[in-house]
Order: C-alpha cells, then structure tokens, then sequence
C-alpha cells in the first residue's frame, strides 16, 4: 500500500523558538487533525543554538530539515524543496 502524496505542506522557517514552537505546533495539529492524510508539515532549523529541532521532533507528525545558513529566504526554500505537495 503506497502512502498518498500530501495535498499541501505546511513550511515553518525556525531560528531559536524552542519556547514558542510547542504552542505553534499544537495549533496546526488541530487543524491538521481535521483531514490528516492530507497535510503534512516541515519545520526547517535555521541554524538555531536553542533546542529548536529536538523540540519538533518530539512533537511526531513533524518532519525536521536544517537549513545552516541564516536567511529566511534559504529556511522556506529548504522547506519546499523538503515538502512532498
């Protein structure tokens, strides 16, 4: 059985927000939950010196990519390319 290509992805750029990512996350999985098999969402660590990407990745339905030079332009690029919609 192949797993069905997402038909939107959420792309969260993510420099240093350890503290406030877990409410941010908890907000798109409500959402999320609504047609899960039809999102997916990527936080993209811009070479954050916080707990940024273990944070995401606690979470679960999350899929963490890092991005090491800080520009947001570059984080949501890493972002799409990382998406699969």
């Amino acid at each position: 059985m192949s797993i069905p290509t997402p038909d939107y992805s959420i792309v969260i750029p993510a420099y240093n927000e350890a503290e406030e990512l877990p409410a941010t996350l908890a907000a798109i999985k409500v959402a999320m939950d609504a047609q899960p098999e039809l999102g997916e969402c990527i936080v993209v660590d811009n070479n954050s010196s916080d707990q940024t990407a273990a944070v995401a990745t606690k979470v679960g339905f999350v899929k963490v990519v890092f991005e090491p030079e800080n520009q947001i332009a570059r984080a949501r690029n890493t972002g799409v390319r990382a998406s699969q919609a």
